[in-house]
């Protein structure tokens, strides 16, 4: 996640700590913000920023769940993010298909 943060706005701010319980997923970032980022929210925008982050989350939903279902290797059947520009946090959560049951198939 650090790293398509860092691709997505250019920066290397990001820090992660990721979260596995079961089908969930949950990855929190700090430091999410761009100084661009910042600016606006200085000035009083932070709706704009918001709506930015949004836009962003849904055109790289696919490369967020491309990577989990690597590192995972299971199949992420739902995906939400959020974002709260103060203090500059993010939570991207992914829900997983099932595992397979212990011991092969169902009978």
């Amino acid at each position: 996640m650090v790293e398509l943060y860092s691709e997505c706005y250019g920066h290397h701010r990001t820090t992660a700590n990721t979260y596995i319980n079961d089908n969930v997923v949950v990855c929190v970032l700090e430091g999410i913000l761009s100084t661009n980022e910042s600016e606006l929210i200085e000035q009083g925008r932070s709706k704009e920023v918001i709506n930015g982050r949004v836009a962003f989350q849904e055109g790289a939903e696919d490369d967020f769940t491309e990577a989990i279902e690597r590192l995972t290797r299971r199949r992420v059947v739902a995906f939400l993010s959020a974002n709260q520009t103060d203090p500059g946090v993010a939570s991207e959560l992914f829900f997983l298909e099932a595992p397979p049951p212990a011991g092969g198939e169902v009978t």
